[in-house]
């Protein structure tokens, strides 16, 4: 009798003990516990980020926008660009408002409107090819990402805001990579098809007639 209430006195002070413990080793191997929760907490670089995430989405698509409409002149007409380009535009657009949409769910402005101001003055060069368009977007999408990149670096770490991370890892990068791959995989196929720089010029504007109509 005497055992087993010594036995039960022995366990009840051990789980008391663990009790208290536990905060203690939480403190000891860093972790600290959030101790509140605002549902429009969201950091003012993060925000700020955000921002500038939102204007870039949108001039890309701008300056998408302008590559299908020179594609589209008569006297450049290749159909399977001026898709690809007004599709990549519309993409771009929908990146962007879906950031707008975010913020307003968080609780914030969508834009900065002391900051806000979309960029027009890009300009095609006028001797641009379907080979330098691609890689013209192919350094826009790797702009783009690298500022995604920039943007989650910015709220994660400290700021600790992890629904935006996860969003914009999960979602953004992956449909960033795989358009990335796309543009790398058609510009690889235009060169193999119009040859070398010094290669002739009726040649080269075939294989860009050809790449039109069949990888675009």
């Amino acid at each position: 009798m005497m055992k087993s209430i010594f036995v039960g006195i022995v366990a009840i002070a051990v789980a008391v003990l663990s009790f208290y413990q536990e905060p203690a080793m939480a403190q000891q191997t860093g972790v600290e516990l959030e101790r509140e929760y605002v549902w429009d907490d969201l950091h003012r670089s993060c925000v700020d980020a955000l921002h500038g995430q939102i204007k870039k989405e949108f001039d890309a698509s701008i300056v998408y926008l302008k590559y299908a409409a020179y594609f589209a002149q008569e006297k450049i007409n290749l159909p399977g660009f001026e898709k690809f380009f007004f599709h990549a535009a519309g993409e771009e657009r929908e990146h962007g408002i879906k950031l707008i949409e975010y913020a307003l769910m968080r609780g914030k402005e969508p834009v900065n409107k002391n900051t806000f101001q979309l960029d027009y003055s890009y300009k095609v060069p006028a001797a641009t090819s379907g080979l330098s368009a691609l890689e013209d977007a192919l350094k826009k999408e790797q702009e783009v990402t690298l500022s995604i990149r920039n943007l989650i670096k910015t709220c994660e770490g400290d700021k600790n805001d992890y629904h935006l991370v996860d969003y914009l890892t999960g979602e953004y990068l992956d449909e960033q990579h795989k358009g990335q791959r796309e543009l790398a995989e058609k510009i690889a196929t235009l060169r193999k098809m119009t040859g070398s720089d010094d290669a002739p010029k009726e040649g080269r504007k075939l294989a860009e007639f050809l790449f039109d109509k069949n990888h675009m």
